[in-house]
């Protein structure tokens, strides 16, 4: 077939002729053009809130921090924001509360866990009891990597030290973005998206309490989950309180939220973002500690 030239005439009884490539002319009496369609856009996947991570860089957080079942080898996260396994990351055991959170000595891993070893080369993402730095060996493999849910594999992944650090320290208004709290029961620490506009019927109180321990989240400030609501509505992210895993024993339950980074400090240590009542911060360290994980996407 002929290849048609993009030339044509109009006549002035508003006929076409269309010269093509072959020397043949075409007489039509109308000629319509249409454009093609745009390719539909992907719906992307829910996340919460729009956060700046870098001076050119925004995301937003998945819906729940990480968890992953062995039994079916499954990556999710949980249901709420405020959600967390805390001491029934492993079994058997007694819970101890204190001051200073809920602790537990068990035996062996449980079957859904949400506490981490840093993800290495060399580990099952982190889901291990070993205590040994060997074992933690390697360069950082993502969580992300590993499809979560329904969403594919590298929907999601996790922050820098230096995105944390952006997060909570240098974007604008970064001091008033975030504060501790007890949210539908749970202590944490609450991070407000940068176009922050607090909905109607409820007060947020950037900062912290000038004392540590469980009891001074619900001091600073307290939110019902009809309140939580509102502020997951308007974009905010709650990271729970959920302690740290040494080898089989949960610790600080409700007392110390601790956060990993993408970042390693040196072979044996790797940054993570923490928080207690009375502050939050950047911090090194060891891989083999199991840490909560919340991802985000890029945006």
């Amino acid at each position: 077939m002929a290849v048609i030239a993009l030339m044509m005439t109009i006549s002035a009884s508003a006929q076409f002729y269309i010269y093509c490539s072959d020397g043949n002319v075409i007489k039509v009496d109308s000629i319509s053009m249409v454009a093609p369609e745009e390719p539909e856009e992907p719906t992307p996947p829910a996340g919460i809130g729009t956060f700046s991570v870098s001076a050119d860089k925004q995301v937003t957080f998945s819906k729940g921090n990480l968890q992953y079942t062995q039994s079916t080898n499954t990556w999710s996260f949980a249901a709420n924001q405020y959600d967390y396994i805390g001491t029934d990351n492993v079994t058997g055991g007694s819970v101890y509360s204190g001051e200073y959170g809920d602790s537990k000595q068990g035996t062996a891993l449980a079957d859904k866990v949400d506490l981490f070893g840093w993800s290495t080369s060399t580990t099952n993402f982190g889901v291990s009891t070993s205590t040994d730095d060997n074992d933690y060996g390697g360069s950082f493999v993502d969580w992300g990597t590993n499809q979560i849910g329904n969403d594919a594999p590298n929907t999601w992944r996790t922050l820098s030290y230096d995105e944390w650090y952006y997060l909570r320290y240098t974007r604008t208004n970064a001091d008033a973005l975030c504060g501790v709290a007890q949210v539908n029961g749970v202590n944490g620490l609450i991070f407000l998206p940068d176009n922050w506009t607090c909905p109607a019927g409820v007060t947020f109180k950037s900062g912290y309490h000038s004392s540590y321990g469980v009891d001074y989240y619900a001091a600073y400030q307290t939110f019902t989950a009809e309140q939580w609501s509102k502020l997951e509505s308007a974009g905010a992210v709650f990271l729970p309180a959920a302690g740290y895993r040494y080898g089989s024993y949960v610790c600080v339950v409700q007392s110390i939220g601790d956060y990993w980074s993408a970042s390693e400090y040196n072979n044996y240590y790797a940054y993570y973002l923490y928080f207690l009542s009375d502050e939050a911060n950047m911090e090194y360290n060891n891989r083999y500690n199991g840490l909560s994980v919340r991802l985000v996407k890029d945006l």
